[in-house]
């Protein structure tokens, strides 16, 4: 919890970011050894991976993080605008598509029409 507040009893070295709390920070403030957590031993593993969520989350609010989120936050925006054109195209094609089959539909009638029209007309010759 120390590490956290940014407030370390035992460790010397005050100046680390938040971003860089390590497992071994964790071991050293706890009072043991720097290579005390291990992945290896299973009742470490839940705090390891704390210390990594925390890590994660304080990287973001860091000064490179949030440059690295605007960066991301603009390729979102340029694929979504991306998303939006193809959109817009596939609509306008598809309503071009409903157009002509509806065209196609009509000179197909017309077709059986002239065709019924002409048979009658043969045969009355």
């Amino acid at each position: 919890m120390q590490l956290r507040t940014g407030k370390p009893k035992v460790l010397l070295y005050n100046g680390y970011q938040l971003d860089s709390i390590t497992p071994s920070l964790v071991s050293q403030e706890a009072g043991f050894d720097p290579g005390y957590l291990k992945n290896s031993r299973e009742n470490h593993r839940a705090l390891i991976h704390e210390i990594s969520q925390f890590k994660t989350r304080e990287g973001l609010r860091t000064p490179e993080g949030r440059k690295r989120i605007l960066i991301l936050n603009a390729k979102v925006e340029t694929k979504n605008q991306q998303i939006n054109k193809y959109e817009k195209l596939y609509k306008d094609a598809l309503s071009r598509e409903v157009v002509l089959v509806a065209r196609l539909a009509e000179l197909e009638s017309k077709i059986r029409s002239l065709e019924s029209n002409n048979l009658v007309r043969m045969k009355s010759i």
